[in-house]
């Protein structure tokens, strides 16, 4: 005998406003069947199945609300089929009611310790089943509401924590993204005995073009160097803007040699085009230090290096890139 579903199987039990879904499984048609027209009379929908095997098997389709599991059934008993069901992640939280004519402690202690929320008598009155059904849907969607807090919470959090590492201008990794990222990068470099470059970067006489043009011209000249780093660099390095026209670039697994290049890629890339906001446009050209981490060093004495090779490059010129010393 097929199971009777009174929900179309395509339905979703996710859906919006729709009634608690409940799994009932029971060998004997007769219980089946009053159990099932009596919780429909109090608008719960309910998916059907006669033994324990196939109650596993429609607990992962619908993922019900609540799921009623006679203990004696053939093929997989309730007890077995609730131990599957608390082990099997999409269904570990749903609530278990146990159904069964043993009315002994034993019984009912062995239920309770694989997870069940309830265990009922054979016979029972109905109004007894409706009354325990409503307790552990209530506090189903109690608990469901709490973690649905608890993660909005925890995304709140995250989303004012990455808020408070970017720069509101350039959405590039501030000051203190620079921080948390360089101390991941370093332990990960000393740990694995991994290179570790950075770049430090200016642009040049940047307070002449905010003198000429205005703020809002250097504004959108600061996001389109931040366009030119993003679009050079490689998705394991970190692009950060370290205040005002500075910026940094962190490079894991990188040498001297490639930081040099990439640094010198970026200085090409920003000397070949005009910055502005369209009305006004100008050309602008970067100054960059470069630094390899060394032996003993600490994440800090390398970007003091770069930082040393910048002023280098100024020195020398401007619109050129110089390795630090070692």
């Amino acid at each position: 005998m097929k199971p009777e579903l009174s929900i179309d199987e395509s339905t979703s039990p996710t859906e919006a406003q729709a009634p608690p879904i409940i799994l009932v499984a029971d060998d004997e048609p007769v219980n089946l069947s009053l159990i099932r027209r009596r919780l429909e009379w109090e608008n719960y929908q309910i998916v059907t199945a006669l033994d324990g095997s196939e109650a596993v098997e429609k607990a992962q389709s619908f993922l019900p609300d609540l799921i009623i599991l006679d203990v004696m059934m053939p093929v997989l008993d309730g007890l077995q089929a609730c131990r599957m069901l608390k082990e099997i992640p999409a269904t570990r939280e749903i609530p278990v009611i146990f159904l069964s004519a043993l009315d002994n402690t034993d019984t009912k202690i062995n239920g309770f310790s694989l997870g069940a929320n309830d265990y009922i008598s054979k016979p029972f009155r109905v109004e007894e089943l409706i009354a325990r059904v409503r307790v552990a849907i209530r506090l189903k969607r109690e608990r469901d509401a709490l973690r649905h807090s608890a993660e909005e919470s925890r995304q709140r959090a995250e989303a004012a924590r990455e808020m408070s590492m970017s720069d509101a201008l350039t959405g590039l990794r501030n000051r203190f993204g620079l921080q948390r990222a360089l101390q991941r990068e370093f332990s990960e470099a000393r740990r694995y005995t991994r290179p570790l470059s950075c770049l430090m970067i200016d642009i040049d006489h940047f307070k002449e073009i905010n003198d000429t043009y205005g703020h809002a011209a250097g504004d959108a000249a600061l996001m389109q160097a931040a366009r030119i780093l993003i679009e050079a660099v490689r998705g394991s390095d970190v692009v950060c803007r370290y205040g005002g026209d500075e910026f940094i670039v962190v490079m894991p697994e990188t040498p001297l040699d490639g930081a040099f290049a990439l640094g010198e890629k970026v200085r090409l890339a920003a000397s070949s085009r005009l910055f502005g906001d369209g009305a006004r446009v100008f050309p602008l050209t970067f100054s960059i230090g470069a630094a390899e981490l060394l032996l003993n060093e600490s994440a800090h004495d390398m970007l003091a290096r770069a930082d040393g090779a910048l002023y280098d490059a100024k020195e020398g010129g401007r619109d050129r890139i110089e390795s630090a010393r070692q």
